[in-house]
């Protein structure tokens, strides 16, 4: 499965997750993800994108550099310090930094860790593997999240049930509530790719937005527009419009995906993508 847009709408809409994989307390997460800006980075230079960058807003606090890894890749860390260094290189040479890289599982690790040995054992390179992630009942919800990744098919449905009821009497955030509902809703979506939406939204007991007229207009918007994009040279930038065009009006990505009759990974890319080429523009204008 395509995960990369997936961590990405888990760091954003729950940034403090990533304080916690780090180790920190609850508390500590959410006080350090309040002081840093998680963006999704693209070095033009090398063409190199990075999963996910916190950058402090505040002098003296690290970068922060995430990679997610769900794949064996011998050069992952080369290909992470590559982008941290190019980054230093193109900001703040002086910059202090940290290189974080998530595996699924601890078999995906490089075996050849001689070259970068020095950064690991100085704490500026620091690998976590999901599956020994540990599991607890009261974990804050973004880790809760994090780690509905890996259960069995059997598990999962039943645990978003759960995670869901909580997200609704935890969160007092009405938008951030529908955010983590629809990240909830999406993981099941990855995780049990053979259901319907629907059948997926029944199971995890959701409201369908798909029966709402202002649902309805904007897929009947997005679809036309997407059409009238271009044939088959720009069929996938049309699509990648109405994508954009459907997200800005607020419908969430499972429900674009259901309406375009697209893939959701392919959805949650798009919107990624155009994310961080928008973070990657204002970055630009402010230095200019």
């Amino acid at each position: 499965m395509i995960t990369d847009p997936l961590f990405y709408r888990l760091f954003e809409t729950s940034p403090e997750t990533f304080f916690l994989l780090l180790g920190m307390s609850a508390e500590s997460a959410k006080a350090m993800a309040a002081r840093y800006q998680y963006q999704a980075l693209e070095f033009k230079e090398t063409s190199h994108r990075v999963d996910g960058v916190f950058l402090p807003k505040e002098a003296g606090l690290p970068v922060y550099f995430l990679e997610v890894q769900f794949y064996n890749l011998p050069s992952v860390f080369a290909d992470l310090c590559v982008k941290a260094y190019t980054y230093l290189k193109q900001h703040d040479p002086g910059q202090p930094y940290c290189g974080v890289v998530l595996f699924a599982h601890r078999s995906l690790e490089p075996v050849g860790l001689a070259p970068y040995q020095p950064l690991l054992d100085a704490g500026l390179l620091r690998r976590y593997y999901l599956d020994e992630l540990p599991e607890s009942a009261d974990a804050p919800l973004g880790m809760s999240i994090l780690s509905l990744l890996r259960q069995s098919e059997e598990q999962a449905p039943a645990t978003a049930r759960d995670l869901i009821a909580r997200t609704k009497s935890e969160t007092g955030d009405e938008a951030l509530r529908a955010d983590l509902i629809e990240l909830i809703e999406t993981v099941i979506i990855y995780r049990l790719p053979r259901l319907s939406h629907k059948e997926i939204q029944a199971m995890l007991q959701v409201h369908d937005i798909r029966a709402s007229k202002v649902y309805q207009e904007a897929r009947d918007e997005g679809r036309v527009e997407g059409r009238e994009e271009g044939r088959e040279e720009g069929r996938q930038e049309g699509i990648a419009f109405a994508i954009l065009k459907l997200a800005a009006k607020g419908m969430p990505p499972a429900d674009i995906a259901a309406a375009l009759e697209r893939d959701i990974a392919f959805v949650l890319q798009v919107i990624a993508e155009a994310k961080g080429k928008m973070n990657g523009d204002q970055g630009h204008v402010a230095r200019s």
